[in-house]
């Protein structure tokens, strides 16, 4: 049994903290704003008042946060995670942030303290054990952690120094936000040619030239609620986020820069949208 801290309560957050107490460890959940930990308290969990009570007697510290701004304010603020950690916790950032962001955290705590750790996978597959972990950073203080990845996720892969799995992961949304905006494109053409949706299903939705992760997303871009997880204004901060790692590296982008068009379009228009299958709307202005 582990002593884990999460913090962030959406439904990544969530789905960590579910996913912790049916495999019997220590749940610490923490907010920063209130009403978001209820169930998870009724499951077992320890609800934390402050971000410093939540972190005291932690082994690990899983960071669930939407963005880098929230992160860095979190880590590194006054009476931040990094200023309250007991001497021997490790702080396991799982938000999807850029490498700069995971680096400066371990520039202020401390060598092999800081793991970057995005996952793959859904809030469902979070919370059925099956998200895969991208680690960058100390090999023995991943192999330290060994129970966190077998037990809250389906194993690890060691992608490198601190900053190469928040790398691969930014690489990895920017192919499942494209390729979701190829899609949609796709739909509408067909529709607006009076190919019926059950048509374009049989035949896109079993089709080899549509990825995994599209597929995944096929009913919402054909439901005009766009029912999801991802919305587009995360869609849109992770996208960005790769777009300047293939900025830095002199990389002509073409496609994330016309995807980034269309989600900004998406989310100018107000609608609460829940996916960023909601990128096909823009297709119709």
């Amino acid at each position: 049994m582990m002593r884990i801290t999460i913090l962030g309560m959406g439904n990544m957050g969530q789905a960590f903290a579910a996913r912790g107490l049916e495999r019997g460890h220590d749940i610490t959940v923490w907010n920063r704003s209130p009403g978001r930990t209820a169930s998870l308290a009724s499951a077992g969990a320890h609800e934390a008042d402050t971000l410093q009570s939540a972190v005291a007697s932690a082994d690990v510290v899983l960071v669930v946060l939407a963005d880098d701004a929230a992160v860095l304010d979190v880590c590194l603020g006054d009476g931040g995670v990094i200023h309250s950690l007991p001497s021997s916790a490790i702080v396991a950032n799982v938000s999807t942030v850029a490498p700069a962001t995971v680096k400066r955290l371990a520039a202020s705590a401390g060598e092999g303290r800081v793991l970057d750790s995005p996952v793959m996978g859904s809030p469902k597959m979070i919370a059925d054990g099956y998200g895969g972990f991208l680690i960058g950073g100390s090999e023995e203080t991943i192999k330290e952690l060994e129970p966190l990845w077998t037990d809250l996720g389906s194993g690890y892969t060691h992608c490198g120094p601190l900053g190469s799995g928040a790398t691969l992961k930014l690489v990895s949304n920017l192919l499942l936000i494209t390729g979701v905006a190829a899609l949609a494109e796709g739909i509408q053409t067909a529709r607006q040619h009076g190919i019926p949706d059950d048509l374009i299903r049989r035949v896109l939705g079993d089709s080899a030239v549509v990825s995994m992760a599209s597929k995944v997303r096929f009913e919402s871009l054909m439901d005009d609620a766009h029912p999801g997880w991802f919305p587009p204004a995360l869609a849109r901060k992770d996208l960005r986020l790769a777009l300047d790692l293939a900025s830095e590296a002199g990389i002509a982008v073409q496609i994330g820069p016309a995807t980034e068009t269309l989600l900004t379009k998406v989310i100018d228009s107000g609608a609460p949208w829940p996916d960023f299958t909601a990128v096909i709307q823009a297709l119709d202005s």
